[in-house]
């Protein structure tokens, strides 16, 4: 696998994942006033947002271009973080509802927008690798943040922490205007209007969305509830930030595993087996760590579960861009991609409202039941890859 060089997408992944708030983001809200019950609205809010604005910002990337769409992404992603920290200066209930509107917005015009920007420029044969690569990126900017922001903390607080990130999203603006500019035949090649609600008469459409669903609901639980899981079993509080730190290592191993896996030796039908063996082999994991107990078979698979789960989800990527090509909606790609992923907002905004619910049947359950699905989901790659 020919090696990829760092570039300017590279940087902006990297810099974006430097959110050094982000392991206390619930504190950050509450320490200005608003409440455990609130904070989850607004996190309703911010989905609810994303599902509203998939669509409309899907056509307006297709006419502006990407390159274009991510910088103006980064500019409000810049506006979000830079409202986050007035509303926190000012415990302002109202600005933290504007900024949750502002983040919503530019994670729609991120939507999409990243995956056919690569696909645009590496093309189907490349596309895997740099996506992969860039991801990593973001890991190591996550990586980074966790371990700085305690450091942070102590020394200036919280306004310390949201000044820090607003400097690096400052940073990410700047990079984001020496992105490379993807060929002017992707976006003007097939001018034709093509109705995107259009794609779901091909029953393959159904499928992705099913699939992007299923994967929503795994990293819910990844981000969310895995904490429960792992005190259930007698793993101490102070051991999280840990081993948050090592399965973000572990979920860097991606990168070179689908180098590997995907190369030509594998031959072609190696390939196309792929999505189906490793949703398989994620399903098989998050079952065992909804029913195991044993202390430390549940540690080994809380810190592989992530790379587990990214494997089969970048490949579902690569296959999304290939089924736009297929229905030969590729001058509105991120249109078409932005309604795909519509089902995976709505998941987010059932699941944050019926979190009670979760909590109430059995976190341990909720890992089973997904572990199923997303064997299940290895049945549906077969049938989207016919």
């Amino acid at each position: 696998m020919k090696k990829l060089k760092f570039d300017s997408y590279d940087g902006v992944c990297f810099l974006n994942g430097l959110v050094f708030f982000a392991p206390v983001a619930l504190l950050v809200r509450t320490q200005a006033g608003v409440s455990e019950h609130v904070f989850f609205l607004l996190q309703a809010l911010l989905s609810g947002v994303i599902f509203l604005g998939e669509i409309p910002t899907g056509f307006i990337t297709d006419k502006i271009g990407y390159r274009k769409s991510l910088i103006l992404a980064q500019v409000l992603l810049l506006g979000a973080r830079s409202l986050l920290l007035a509303a926190f200066v000012s415990r302002s209930l109202v600005l933290f509802v504007v900024e949750a509107v502002v983040e919503g917005i530019a994670a729609c015009f991120i939507s999409g927008t990243g995956s056919a920007y690569l696909y645009a420029l590496y093309g189907e044969n490349g596309y895997l690798a740099k996506t992969a690569h860039a991801g990593n990126f973001g890991t190591a900017g996550f990586i980074i943040s966790t371990v700085a922001y305690a450091g942070i903390y102590k020394i200036s607080g919280m306004e310390g922490l949201l000044i820090t990130t607003v400097v690096m999203n400052i940073i990410a603006v700047v990079c984001s205007f020496f992105l490379r500019s993807e060929s002017s035949k992707t976006v003007i090649a097939d001018r034709k209007e093509v109705q995107i609600l259009a794609v779901f008469k091909n029953k393959k459409a159904f499928l992705f969305v099913i699939s992007l669903a299923i994967f929503s609901i795994a990293w819910l639980l990844i981000n969310f509830f895995y904490v429960v899981k792992l005190e259930n079993c007698g793993l101490p509080v102070e051991w999280m930030s840990l081993i948050i730190l090592s399965y973000s290592a572990v979920q860097m191993l991606a990168e070179p595993i689908l180098g590997k896996l995907s190369d030509g030796k594998n031959g072609k039908s190696g390939r196309k087996k792929l999505p189906a063996v490793t949703a398989v082999t994620a399903g098989v994991a998050f079952l065992l760590f909804g029913v195991i107990k044993f202390r430390a078979a549940v540690l080994l698979l809380m810190l592989i579960l992530p790379l587990l789960l990214n494997l089969p989800e970048y490949l579902l990527m690569d296959l999304e861009n290939q089924f736009v090509d297929e229905t030969e909606c590729g001058s509105q790609r991120a249109a078409t991609l932005s309604v795909l992923n519509m089902g995976v907002n709505l998941v987010e905004i059932l699941t944050l409202s019926a979190s009670a619910f979760l909590t109430k049947i059995g976190i341990q359950w909720c890992f089973v039941f997904v572990g199923c699905f997303l064997m299940a989901i290895a049945l549906l790659f077969a049938r989207i890859q016919k």
